[in-house]
């Protein structure tokens, strides 16, 4: 779709209807930014702005003047006002924007002032929409600008930052270059294929096989480096009072959840959100499991951490150093090896669930200020109240998942990405098997016209109505 006139006429940069929305957030602000784009923008900003300085004159340069509307001529504010005409503007149409003062009733006032010069309320994600239509962004470009106004943590904006300068699509069109030679390769195969040699087969099959590896690493690091877009969740499992909930105010660093001696202090669960080494990681604190429960309280509560553990990135099994082992000595001082092995066993505490989940699971000794032993070997331990072992859990949580400190990836695919990419190199490595196995090179090339369509997706070149329509449903109104 990107690169076709969606607006019906044959002009590529033919303009829509005039839109406007209010671009930064409600409420108390210095500044409120109201967006125009579309045909007759500079005329409807021409009615509701009164300059010595015309903008339509000076496009692109600032201008101050008298915010008016443009029916009872009433003054609404003092503001700045520039104009972009097309296609040098972010849609790629004729654009204007108003700098006007914040609040929560003048921004709407300015607004209904542009509405009454003849535009429209624009939709979710219109502007950026037009953007892409009008070949400003690929589609990539223009879901990393939802990415950067919806990014949480100092990762994602970065990440976002790098899509929006196209470090996707430099890792993709290669990719699509290097398809569309072989397949034009395997067509002209068609028409001499008595000239087509055992090496021009191998050289095609090497080539597969290296596009293969390309898309199949992007696949890998959309799946094993989630995180820098969608954050780590952390879950704090084990026995009540294992200290969950005091380690889980000293992650956080403040005082969230209620600690007390008693045990079954957490009911339900508790999250709140820090960041570690610039990833935004969701803490959560939950219900004591493995004790009998004594109500339906309980049970609900240790019901909805189990939950929780299974929607875990990294579980935190806590043993506290207190916590008597099978034959009443404290485990810090050894207990029995029994008691360690079977822990070990069973990882999150939960029998059964906890053997499923261990590959995520991290046992972690609490209340290490207390030992009056060495711990096991290798254990990993902290204190809550002295911040003890706390920067060395934290390390140990993304080397379980492969991270390192200080790690930025270049890109990491969203998931409508990733599954677009995973399809293509199922199709790349049909085409492949095609040859290998001696099947004729047409049934190849259709393969890797499949490819070529699913790559193309990524960018936004091949998409129906439909799933355009969903893309930028997601963004807020004014981008």
């Amino acid at each position: 779709m990107n690169g076709q006139n969606p607006w019906g006429d044959g002009d590529s940069r033919a303009q829509a209807d005039l839109i406007a929305a209010i671009s930064t957030a409600a409420g108390p602000g210095a500044l409120s930014v109201i967006r125009l784009s579309g045909q007759g923008a500079g005329q409807a900003l021409s009615r509701v702005f009164q300059s010595p300085t015309d903008p339509l004159q000076r496009p692109r340069a600032m201008a101050y003047g008298k915010l008016v509307h443009p029916e009872s001529k009433e003054l609404i504010d003092r503001a700045m006002a520039v104009f972009f005409p097309a296609p040098h503007s972010f849609t790629g149409e004729d654009s204007a924007e108003i700098f006007g003062h914040g609040g929560s009733t003048l921004p709407r006032l300015i607004l209904e002032a542009v509405l009454a010069a003849g535009a429209r309320p624009a939709n979710p994600g219109e502007f950026t929409q037009r953007a892409f239509l009008n070949d400003r962004l690929s589609l990539d470009q223009a879901e990393a600008v939802a990415d950067l106004v919806a990014a949480q943590s100092e990762a994602e904006a970065a990440l976002a930052a790098r899509h929006l300068e196209g470090a996707l699509s430099a890792k993709i069109d290669p990719a699509i270059d290097k398809t569309v030679n072989i397949q034009a390769e395997l067509v002209a195969i068609l028409d001499f294929e008595e000239d087509w040699d055992e090496s021009g087969r191998r050289a095609i099959l090497a080539g597969l096989k290296e596009i293969h590896s390309e898309i199949a690493n992007l696949c890998e690091i959309g799946k094993n480096l989630r995180v820098f877009r969608d954050g780590l969740r952390v879950v704090l499992t084990g026995l009540p009072n294992a200290g969950k909930s005091s380690l889980f105010n000293a992650l956080l660093g403040r005082d969230r959840a209620l600690v007390s001696p008693r045990p079954g202090t957490t009911r339900d669960y508790l999250e709140a959100t820090v960041s570690w080494d610039g990833l935004r990681v969701e803490l959560v604190d939950t219900a004591g499991l493995g004790a009998a429960s004594a109500d339906e309280l309980d049970e609900l509560g240790q019901d909805m951490a189990l939950r929780e553990l299974e929607a875990a990135d990294v579980i935190l099994r806590l043993r506290s150093v207190t916590e008597p082992g099978p034959d009443g000595a404290d485990s810090q001082t050894g207990g029995s090896q029994a008691g360690t092995d079977a822990a070990d066993a069973d990882p999150a505490g939960m029998g059964q669930a906890g053997k499923d989940l261990s590959a995520k699971t991290l046992t972690v000794w609490s209340k290490s200020d207390l030992a009056s032993g060495p711990l096991p070997n290798d254990a990993l331990s902290v204190s809550a109240l002295t911040g003890a072992g706390l920067g060395e859990l934290k390390l140990e949580v993304l080397k379980r998942l492969g991270l390192t400190p200080g790690l930025k990836p270049e890109t990491v695919p969203n998931l409508r990405q990733r599954l677009a990419l995973e399809e293509a190199r199922e199709r790349i490595w049909d085409a492949r098997q095609a040859l290998l196995d001696q099947l004729p090179p047409d049934i190849a090339a259709l393969e890797l016209s499949s490819a070529l369509e699913a790559l193309n997706r990524v960018s936004g070149r091949a998409l129906t109505e439909d799933v355009l329509a969903q893309v930028f449903a997601k963004f807020c109104v004014g981008k």
